[in-house]
């Protein structure tokens, strides 16, 4: 009996000292994370890793622990291993969201553009109010095009959330892009005050300000993001476009340099470096930049076009060529850059493969002035006869182009009549216009602004003829349909 005894105590025993060591390791995984948590904080990445793993080596398997090591992992771009953490989180808890939310972001990061949506979509599920998800799909929504869907989803997350900046900024780029200016401005303007520490929301109302042609206040907050982000290239670039921008061309070149120096694997720093140094004509280090920049990322034909421009000035003829020629290639359907090799290759001397770039623009732009003019007039001498239809041809466009600016000459002082209430004067002009334009390219907008001049001078008869006019030309045009609509509501309420 008593060894009976002895045995139950020395298990009582022994039950009592594993539980303290459970206890202590678990301890010791708490603090392993919060220590984790406060160095990921501080972006030092490599201590927070090794908190994080020594967090899920003392401990029992929290999802917490492995959540952590997940965002370090991200951090440090390891991204399979960051992987195979999230699934080990969603095992240990299946209905954790933020975790379902950086799988999402995972698979957006490795370009599995299905996969995302799926996975911020459960996130969704998983937390119907979970307002990070609903940005991040937002963000994804509005890559692939889908803008409505996109403003849907920022909206819903700031409903969530009404100080979730981000999703704030992500709406105002989006307004701004779509040309929604007063409204970006005021959406950013309210992320600001959310946190006017936000150098995003400040570069992103900065470009607002651009676009509204209000470049002083913008250069003020370019200046302060740069203050709050001083080693981030991005907002060096933004500042310094906007100080070419406002003519400072010293201010933006300093600007660039900088981001060279803090990002020397950043294209556009470059770019815009080498544009800038071209219009201080300092086109040899132009020429350093802009090679550097083609190097780094040349998959922009309008970077070429500029290597190619500046090349010309330093006569070094083969970069001309090497210029043009790639932002051709890069661009096919563009009768401008064939245009412009055609004129490179013909400097160089290649006067057969110049024929066949000028053809080609033609051919993508039959109406394509410069390209007639110098294809007939090298082919004057061994062609004569395509070189004298081509002639007739530039000629007839010229004479096109005269009566279409002439008309909106007459169209714009018509605009002014009417901005100032003289309906006659307006009228009368706006069919002289129509006259003298024929059937040029201003045509329909002429009929479309002569049928709203009616309208308003109180001839509905004569507006309403003029504007059926104009959607017949302009079948898409939706305030010549919206107008008419109110016509014939009026119309059928007599």
């Amino acid at each position: 009996m008593s060894r009976l005894g002895n045995a139950s105590s020395s298990v009582v025993l022994c039950a009592l000292l594993c539980g303290a060591h459970a206890e202590a390791q678990n301890a010791a995984a708490d603090a392993d994370r919060a220590r984790g948590d406060l160095l990921l904080q501080h972006n030092e990445v490599s201590g927070a890793l090794a908190a994080y793993r020594s967090a899920v080596a003392a401990g029992k398997d929290e999802a917490k622990n492995y959540y952590g090591l997940a965002l370090a992992l991200d951090r440090a771009g390891s991204l399979s291993e960051e992987r195979t953490a999230l699934q080990r989180v969603m095992q240990l808890a299946s209905s954790f969201a933020p975790a379902q939310n950086q799988l999402g972001l995972l698979s957006l990061k490795e370009g599995k553009t299905a996969e995302a949506k799926s996975e911020l979509n459960k996130a969704i599920n998983l937390d119907p109010r979970y307002a990070e998800a609903r940005n991040n799909l937002g963000v994804l929504e509005r890559r692939e095009g889908d803008n409505t869907a996109a403003e849907q989803l920022f909206r819903e997350a700031i409903a969530e959330n009404s100080r979730y900046e981000q999703a704030m900024v992500n709406l105002g780029s989006l307004m701004a892009g779509e040309g929604r200016l007063a409204e970006a401005e005021e959406i950013l303007q309210h992320a600001i005050g959310v946190d006017p520490q936000d150098a995003d929301a400040l570069m992103s109302h900065a470009m607002v300000l651009i676009s509204l042609r209000r470049t002083q206040e913008a250069l003020v907050q370019f200046r302060a993001a740069v203050r709050l982000k001083p080693k981030l290239a991005e907002a060096h670039i933004n500042l310094g476009i906007a100080l070419a921008d406002a003519n400072d061309l010293a201010g933006a070149l300093a600007e660039f340099s900088q981001a060279v120096r803090l990002s020397p694997q950043n294209g556009l720093a470059f770019y815009n470096q080498g544009r800038v140094l071209a219009d201080l004509e300092r086109n040899a280090e132009a020429m350093t930049s802009l090679k550097i920049a083609v190097h780094l990322d040349g998959v922009n034909p309008d970077w070429w076009t500029m290597l190619g421009t500046v090349a010309r000035k330093t006569g070094d003829k083969q970069a001309v060529v090497l210029g043009f020629g790639k932002a051709s290639e890069l661009e096919p359907g563009s009768a401008r850059r064939h245009y412009q090799f055609g004129q490179a290759l013909q400097d160089d001397g290649a006067r057969d493969r110049a024929i066949a770039e000028w053809r080609r623009a033609i051919q993508l732009q039959p109406d394509y002035g410069e390209a007639l003019y110098a294809l007939s007039r090298v082919l004057t001498k061994t062609q004569p006869e395509e070189a004298k239809a081509l002639q007739a041809h530039f000629l007839s466009i010229q004479s096109a182009q005269q009566r279409t600016d002439k008309a909106q000459m007459i169209g714009t002082q018509a605009l002014s009549a009417a901005s100032a209430g003289d309906w006659a004067q307006a009228i009368s002009q706006l069919h002289a216009a129509i006259e003298a334009c024929g059937e040029c390219s201003a045509r329909p907008l002429l009929h479309k602004n002569l049928g709203l001049v009616y309208c308003r001078s109180g001839d509905l008869v004569n507006g309403k003829r003029e504007l059926e006019t104009a959607q017949g030309l302009l079948p898409d045009d939706k305030d010549v349909a919206k107008t008419l609509e109110m016509l014939r509501a009026r119309r059928a309420g007599q």
